[in-house]
């Protein structure tokens, strides 16, 4: 009698710690969804940034660092300032290129649907559903991590990491694979508000330079 009591209450403790850790799974198209509302919500931002590149088969890789402004889902901006200053701005499907001194900058036009990795922060929900394989978990710091695997065979990347601070409210690293193993990373840090009404506004005076068809 006792044996089988105590098989009952096991089991029921085991079905309701199951049950609880369910429970606690994020669904990751629920989170970004939420995310990205929040980051939006929370108006026209710049953080700090660091990004990495390492080539397959390598244990250390190359460092470059700046600035990035957003204003979602319309507006991203990177600054870059070490080791070689450089700034890139897409607003819509208009994107800018050019490097601080230079008298000639480029243009060009961009679908958010063709570039990996904008189409994360830029296209509607419904459409990234049919472009990637989710997961979500939370991380040992509170955060929430999101894992995304493209689902087109023919993509050049082959996984998709992000990760959200513990409030859900910012990007702090996105981290890319592509099929040749190499690893592109961004580290976010330093949100503040974004005080310069100008950032999204390609820089005057410049030759612009647009891609001829052909």
């Amino acid at each position: 009698m006792l044996l089988a009591r105590a098989l009952r209450v096991t089991f029921a403790l085991g079905l309701t710690a199951g049950f609880a850790a369910a429970q606690e799974t994020p669904d990751p198209w629920t989170s970004l969804d939420r995310v990205r509302s929040r980051m939006s919500a929370a108006g026209a931002l710049r953080a700090d940034f660091v990004q990495t590149y390492l080539p397959a088969g390598f244990t250390a890789g190359d460092a470059e660092s700046g600035r990035v402004a957003l204003a979602l889902p319309d507006c991203l901006r990177w600054d870059y300032l070490e080791p070689y200053p450089k700034s890139f701005l897409i607003c819509g499907a208009r994107a800018h290129s050019w490097v601080e001194g230079e008298p000639r900058g480029q243009r060009t036009t961009i679908a958010a649907r063709h570039e990996m990795g904008l189409d994360l922060l830029l296209l509607p929900l419904a459409e990234l559903r049919g472009r990637y394989r989710a997961t979500a978990q939370k991380s040992s710091l509170g955060g929430l991590e999101i894992a995304l695997e493209p689902l087109d065979p023919a993509s050049p990347l082959v996984a998709v990491q992000l990760a959200f601070d513990a409030g859900e409210e910012r990007l702090i690293s996105l981290e890319y694979r592509d099929r040749e193993g190499n690893v592109t990373s961004f580290r976010f840090t330093g949100y503040r508000p974004l005080d310069d009404p100008e950032a999204f506004t390609p820089p005057p005076g410049l030759d612009w330079q647009e891609p001829r068809d052909g």
